[in-house]
């Protein structure tokens, strides 16, 4: 089978995680670094030239590429979207048979959210592809590797001594998952026929705003810091600001307005679709505790 993005962080995780249960695996990346036990291939879902051949042979392909922040030319539109109809397009030419799409819970029909939105047209471009297709729509994933947690130990580290900021009251609530049970998913979708032509929405085993995941970090770090709540309109002034001064900025204003909407599905959606329980998040966190406090 063919992985996209197989150097990124869920990438990484499922790749082991197929070499180790015995699959081949061709690892696609812009780099082409040749992955231990997996065959890996040079390719940029942006250039369709790159692509050409790189699904032959091939029968399953788990799209992962995506971006969350733009720097030109990868953009959201190129890369979530058009980058999905590159691939697509590939792995019809060469007779894939199916067609695995890692999307995101709260993709939505609504260009005010360009991420959501970029999400929400690739998934449309998955389902008109003729494939036998699923789409697979985690919250926020963390975990070893760079993700939201990171961010919010980024904003603690900005922030003046004793005080961690959040965005109006924090009461967005959110579903974390860990990229390990991620990972399960999408191995239990690669094995079974069950869920073809099928979306599904997973995350954690609880619904948990943004104050409670700041709750979370900081116990599991040994961390004490007041919580403040920073206006989102004075957010909105400030956020763009820090992305003059800052190359990489705890948020962006795409992350801020992606806020308005909560990131939320059925508490036992993994369970009711793949039979297994999702780890706790508190759980989740102690097992990286030693890579959180390494970038601290």
């Amino acid at each position: 089978m063919l992985v996209t993005g197989a150097t990124g962080f869920v990438g990484s995780h499922l790749t082991g995680e197929l070499i180790g249960r015995g699959c081949r695996v061709r690892a696609l990346s812009r780099s082409g670094v040749a992955m231990e036990g997996a065959e890996g291939v040079k390719g940029d879902v942006i250039d369709t030239e790159s692509l050409r051949g790189v699904c032959s042979g091939v029968d399953t392909v788990v799209h992962l590429v995506a971006v969350i922040r733009e720097e030109k030319p990868y953009t959201f539109e190129s890369v979530n979207h058009r980058g999905t109809v590159n691939m697509l397009s590939a792995a019809v030419d060469s007779g894939v048979k199916r067609f695995i799409y890692v999307s995101a819970l709260g993709a939505v029909n609504n260009p005010r959210y360009k991420y959501a939105y970029s999400k929400w047209l690739a998934e449309e471009a998955v389902r008109s592809s003729g494939l036998r297709w699923t789409i697979i729509k985690p919250s926020i994933i963390y975990g070893s590797g760079f993700g939201f947690f990171n961010r919010l130990v980024q904003s603690i580290k900005l922030s003046p001594p004793f005080l961690a900021p959040m965005p109006g009251r924090g009461d967005s609530l959110f579903q974390p998952v860990a990229v390990e049970d991620v990972v399960e998913c999408i191995i239990r979708i690669i094995d079974g026929e069950g869920f073809i032509c099928r979306s599904i929405d997973i995350g954690g085993p609880r619904h948990v705003s943004y104050s409670g995941m700041l709750d979370a970090l900081m116990e599991i770090l040994g961390r004490k810091r007041i919580k403040v709540p920073v206006p989102v309109f004075l957010m909105r002034a400030v956020v763009p600001a820090m992305g003059l001064v800052l190359r990489d900025p705890p948020v962006t204003p795409v992350e801020l307005r992606q806020l308005e909407l909560n990131n939320i599905t059925d508490t036992e959606s993994i369970f009711k679709n793949f039979g297994f329980r999702p780890r706790e998040l508190r759980d989740g966190l102690r097992e990286i505790k030693g890579y959180l406090e390494s970038s601290y």
